[in-house]
């Protein structure tokens, strides 16, 4: 397990718990930190396969806390995404250790070298980060979701992008009132992924396309409204629902074979601190009927420009000058994403997808340079897309982000 000290990794009893302690950059996931984790899954099989009672001991892991740390006693972030930053320095070349890295990898280094060389970003070749991070992140993912033991994240202040794909596909997902919820994707230029596809078009009516695609902020009531949590727990209280947690599954309950009951405990446990929270007052609530006639069904991000165009309402207004500031690639992007994901049978085909989208997306003339250089290294927030109108984004472009890159150069899960 290759080691990071931007986790702190502990085990409780039969509890294992994930720390994000990286808050100067609101805990953003590297490749350091995904490895990391993801070595958790392969150093011990009973993470991954559920524990008999024949085996059962004190080191089986029977629960999955994801936290984060809180500094200056304020929370910040669960996890505001992956570190999209430093990607970018990656496919533009500007990290001083892609080249070197590449050449120390063995007889296969000259190969890495010559397609660093040739900018031959985007198009699945292990070895280069633009590559390698979607990969382990997204098998990532694929390992949360298929873990036989329940996972409760504490999302206690940002979560966006891989902040929700190392939550979203876990059992419980535990809002506070400091959290706020996006999946901004399309504003730099890309699309929502780790599992957004899977997870986004199977909520009810339009609201996962308006989340896609806005990139709406969600709070609490909003979370709880759209399924997307599971609990709302007060700040204040979740080191004693962690404390509850563990004591739940000591030596009374580490060898109950029963799935329900088990689940039954961590409820009882997540319940015992549980606020309720007005979901009718929520946004998405409020502005439901609006969202569906806006979202729901469509297939053309015009035909989604035009009914807000014609709505004449405050909701209307504020959400085309939302839609009007991302690129027009990344909403047709998005939306076909949506479309095919609500059609796909698992979530590991849905990752699939969205590593051939990411892989396009990392090709150097692809709108995520530009909407990375605009709003994390210039700062004018002031990013030219190419093409800057919906109407000269082809049908062509769009499909051509959804092609195999070739069978050993597309995504493999294990």
């Amino acid at each position: 397990m290759r080691f990071t000290n931007k986790i702190i990794h502990s085990q409780v009893g039969n509890v294992r718990i994930f720390q994000l302690n990286n808050p100067t950059t609101l805990n953003a996931l590297d490749l350091d930190m995904v490895r990391f984790i993801n070595g958790a899954f392969t150093t011990r099989t009973t993470f991954l396969s559920p524990p008999s009672s024949s085996s059962s001991s004190s080191s089986s892991i029977l629960a999955t806390i994801f936290t984060s740390t809180i500094q200056d006693n304020r929370p910040r972030a669960f996890c505001a995404g992956g570190d999209m930053k430093r990607i970018y320095q990656a496919g533009m070349g500007l990290l001083p250790s892609s080249p070197a890295a590449a050449g120390g990898v063995g007889g296969g280094g000259h190969l890495l070298i010559e397609a660093f060389q040739n900018n031959q970003h985007g198009y699945g070749i292990r070895g280069l980060e633009t590559a390698d991070f979607f990969q382990h992140e997204y098998q990532l993912n694929h390992n949360l979701a298929k873990q036989s033991v329940p996972q409760i994240s504490l999302w206690d202040g940002i979560v966006m992008g891989g902040g929700v794909g190392l939550s979203i596909h876990g059992k419980y997902r535990v809002a506070t009132e400091h959290t706020v919820f996006a999946m901004p994707e399309t504003n730099i230029g890309f699309f929502p992924d780790v599992g957004s596809t899977y997870v986004l078009p199977r909520l009810e009516g339009g609201v996962g396309n308006y989340i896609a695609l806005t990139g709406a902020r969600l709070y609490a009531n909003d979370l709880l409204y759209a399924g997307l949590a599971t609990h709302h727990v007060p700040s204040k209280h979740l080191k004693e629902l962690v404390d509850s947690i563990v004591q739940y599954y000591g030596n009374d309950n580490k060898d109950n074979d029963d799935d329900d009951e088990k689940n039954d405990g961590i409820e009882s446990c997540l319940m015992q601190y549980h606020e309720e929270v007005d979901i009718n007052q929520s946004f998405l609530s409020r502005h439901r009927n609006q969202i569906d006639e806006a979202f729901h069904g469509k297939t053309c991000v015009e035909d989604i420009v035009n009914t807000l165009e014609q709505s004449q309402t405050e909701f209307a207004a504020s959400t085309l000058t939302t839609l009007n500031k991302m690129s027009p690639t990344s909403l047709k992007l998005t939306l076909e994403s949506m479309n095919r994901g609500r059609e796909m049978s698992d979530l590991g085909e849905c990752l699939k997808m969205e590593y051939r989208m990411g892989q396009v997306a990392m090709r150097r003339k692809s709108d995520f340079y530009e909407g990375i250089r605009a709003l994390l290294v210039d700062k004018d927030k002031q990013p030219r897309w190419n093409p800057a109108n919906l109407s000269s984004v082809t049908k062509e472009m769009v499909d051509s982000y959804f092609e195999s890159l070739g069978d050993d150069k597309d995504l493999f899960l294990e």
